[in-house]
């Protein structure tokens, strides 16, 4: 089965990533100051690895959400912008 995987990915002509994110594993260092180094091994090799610290746990939930969850369907697309001088970025009304 394992084979039949391999060959319908040269069909397709490249890798999907694995899980979506291409991270295979990852690995955290807890520093005496509280610090954490973070280390994302990418399945394309060390050449996409993402290694990075961030100051304590809240930072390395940010981390962990920001490297391996699936992005939301909408997420990467632009908010509206407000009309110049409206408040809290809601539409000028128009006149009718």
């Amino acid at each position: 089965m394992a084979e039949e995987k391999k060959e319908h990915e040269k069909k397709e002509g490249k890798k999907k990533l694995h899980a979506g994110h291409g991270f295979l594993r990852s690995h955290h260092e807890y520093h005496d100051d509280g610090s954490i180094t973070h280390h994302f091994e990418h399945q394309n090799g060390s050449a996409q690895d993402v290694k990075h610290a961030s100051a304590d746990l809240d930072g390395m939930h940010d981390s962990l959400e920001d490297h391996l969850r699936e992005p939301e369907e909408n997420e990467n697309q632009p908010e509206p912008q407000a009309a110049p001088g409206s408040p809290s970025g809601a539409p000028m009304p128009t006149a009718q």
